[in-house]
């Protein structure tokens, strides 16, 4: 293809003969000529049914279109995307496609990222320094990232990374994120990420592993179907739960550790929580999930099942079916409504007010060492054989 090669190679030579069109190539192998394009700028090129192996490191990529494409083991990168699209392309295994600096209207749509090795030390990476949008892809054992606007629309994914945003050398790059109508199946490992804001709304996974992410904002979690969200955020303004169901099921593998079966963590590190001021779920179901992980109480050895920290200003827990709970609340203001659960465990909380309505807790609640100032208990259910444990507490029930 000698005339695609020479206008590939000289952008003015192409902009001369073609104008705004875009030079077409097609069925091209771009392998061990990549030497050849080193610090190149491609624009304005539709390439349909290429492949890409091998190590090829541009420039610039400007107003380019990556059709039914193939990557092959490629590290495929340049300095600056802007207004790319990858369309029904995939990388047919481990590789990297990389921006250095920046990327704007970056696309990917119904591609593949189908790595091979569930070693996550040997995933490959689709990653890029500003704005990238994912939508109706898949793939597994991947790193599938970016540090802009990030969008994951309509994915289905196996087990892959999507840490978002970075921090080297002290210095954090923050994300904004929305996961959005998407499935992941084994473990979808969030973090650790950056983000400004992150929102997954109307999602299905095995297992969130939110891995102590940072995030400066606000977390929306709203229409999610799980077998678990495990780990704590870094930090957070705001977490909100809405509509969403965590079933409770074996987060560790029965091959290495005894089985932990989990529902929810909902919290940040012990060190930021004086930065979370509200925490709202609203609609939570969770699944029965008898693990071994331990909290202090005296209601019996363990304390399983959903892990919930309150926020400084305001927590909120309504229309929610929770059986095993460990409620951790320094909150000034508390509410509890339309609750379903069998034990939950508010040792060593301290309230500002805190008030029940139409809270069901059947066999135990444990207020050890529980100190509230205003606390409206007439919504609190009581139940034949309930222990309600309140030593060295001001709890005083009627």
């Amino acid at each position: 293809m000698p005339r695609e090669y020479a206008l590939l190679m000289h952008p003015d030579q192409r902009r001369n003969a073609l104008g705004d069109q875009r030079l077409k190539i097609r069925g091209a192998d771009f392998g061990m000529g990549g030497t050849d394009f080193y610090e190149k700028e491609w624009e304005g090129i539709h390439f349909y049914d290429c492949i890409f192996y091998g190590v090829i490191h541009l420039t610039r990529i400007s107003n380019c279109v990556f059709e039914h494409c193939q990557f092959p083991g490629s590290n495929f990168q340049a300095y600056h995307f802007e207004n790319v699209l990858f369309i029904r392309s995939d990388t047919q295994g481990k590789a990297y496609l990389m921006a250095g600096n920046t990327s704007k209207n970056v696309r990917f749509v119904e591609c593949d990222f189908g790595g091979k090795n569930q070693d996550n030390n040997h995933y490959g990476a689709i990653y890029f320094n500003q704005d990238v949008y994912y939508d109706n892809c898949t793939g597994q054992y991947m790193s599938v990232a970016g540090n802009g606007i990030v969008k994951y629309r309509n994915c289905n994914f196996g087990p892959v990374e999507i840490k978002n945003g970075e921090s080297l050398n002290g210095n954090s790059v923050y994300a904004t994120v929305l996961i959005e109508n998407c499935k992941f199946k084994g473990k979808a490992k969030l973090g650790p990420s950056y983000s400004t804001s992150l929102t997954i709304r109307n999602c299905k996974f095995d297992v969130l592993d939110i891995g102590n992410s940072e995030v400066k904002g606000d977390v929306l979690i709203e229409g999610v179907e799980a077998g678990a969200i495990i780990n704590i955020f870094n930090t957070a303004r705001s977490i909100t739960i809405r509509n969403s169901t965590f079933r409770g099921r074996n987060v560790r593998s029965p091959e290495l550790y005894p089985e932990i079966y989990r529902s929810l963590d909902c919290g940040v590190d012990l060190d930021n929580r004086s930065d979370l001021q509200s925490v709202v779920l609203d609609g939570v179901v969770c699944g029965r999930d008898d693990g071994d992980f331990s909290v202090p109480n005296l209601i019996d050895d363990t304390a399983s099942g959903s892990w919930i920290m309150g926020g400084v200003d305001t927590t909120v827990i309504r229309n929610c079916k929770i059986p095993k709970a460990s409620l951790w609340l320094e909150s000034a203001n508390v509410t509890i409504e339309n609750y379903e659960g069998e034990k939950a465990s508010f040792v060593t909380s301290k309230i500002g007010s805190l008030t029940f309505r139409a809270t069901a807790i059947a066999k135990a609640i444990d207020f050890t060492g529980v100190q509230v100032q205003t606390l409206d208990a007439k919504g609190l259910v009581r139940f034949a054989g309930q222990k309600i444990v309140t030593v060295d507490s001001n709890v005083h029930l009627p």
